[in-house]
């Protein structure tokens, strides 16, 4: 880890993405206590354009663009952290054993399982999930499920197949390895392999894997709540606020565009930043130069 950090204080770039998820993370946090105005909350200011008053702007029914903008932050990363958590675990579970088991029936029904989901286009799956999930009130138990914890796991499911796919050739590199030979010859379980031998030494490419797919699970989240399948108002999401603003762009509304659309771009970029700078760093082979 002390190699880690050394490699991302080392690299502009790398700090630049650290800066930008940190600061993501502290809106996200930090971002509702700070708002200046009730985010649903109604006024006859209609679309102002950004002043002392409205850092943002208002939009079409008077509602504080800031406000709304900080409440979208924690939606898109609460959506982007638990779909990669839920795609994280699954995944990677399924494609270790898979490459545990490799040739095996099993190796070959997670994988075929994997490639069915894979092979359709991630902004075609996901509407497609989040619609049939919300045609009626879904319960976990006493816990009902709302239209964000909805779109989380449908982003969380279809992003499965990736980490599966990454645990799997990682687990087949190691197979062959000593260590595992030789816990294998003294009768070694095989939750024993997959979490205390294999696990700890494919970490690596999972880690770079997870930060490439959180800035995919929020460009995700957004496009679906553009497409009005996501969250729904008078919650705030940064794709609900685009859709609302199509039909004012025209009219000279530029700030109802300009700032959800600039923190998706923040979002991806860093997270992007993230991963290319945890690879490098992560990476053995790489150029440390």
């Amino acid at each position: 880890m002390r190699q880690v950090r050394a490699e991302l204080a080392g690299n502009r770039l790398s700090l630049l993405g650290v800066a930008g998820v940190a600061l993501l993370l502290l809106v996200a946090l930090l971002g509702p206590g700070l708002a200046p105005y009730d985010p649903a909350a109604l006024s006859p200011a209609r679309l102002q354009p950004p002043s002392l008053q409205h850092l943002m702007g208002t939009e079409n029914f008077g509602r504080d663009v800031l406000s709304r903008f900080l409440y979208g932050t924690r939606v898109s990363m609460f959506v982007g952290l638990g779909a990669v958590a839920l795609g994280l675990s699954v995944g990677t579970l399924l494609g270790m054993l898979a490459g545990l088991r490799a040739g095996s029936p099993w190796d070959t029904l997670i994988m075929r399982g994997m490639d069915v989901v894979i092979a359709f286009p991630l902004l075609v799956l996901v509407p497609v999930l989040a619609g049939i999930l919300q045609t009626r009130p879904l319960q976990l138990g006493p816990i009902g499920l709302t239209s964000i914890t909805v779109v989380g796991l449908a982003i969380g499911l279809v992003s499965t197949p990736v980490f599966a796919r990454v645990a799997r050739a990682s687990v087949l590199a190691e197979v062959r390895e000593d260590y595992i030979l030789a816990a294998r010859s003294f009768g070694a379980r095989t939750r024993d392999l997959l979490f205390g031998n294999l696990l700890p030494n494919i970490q690596a490419p999972l880690i770079v894997q997870a930060a490439f797919s959180l800035a995919i699970a929020v460009a995700a989240e957004s496009a679906v709540s553009f497409l009005g399948l996501g969250v729904q108002p008078p919650d705030a999401s940064w794709g609900n606020m685009l859709a609302d603003a199509r039909r004012f762009i025209i009219s000279g509304a530029w700030w109802l565009v300009v700032f959800p659309a600039a923190g998706i771009a923040l979002t991806v970029l860093s997270f992007n930043l993230l991963g290319d700078a945890l690879r490098d760093a992560l990476d053995p082979r790489a150029d440390r130069r």
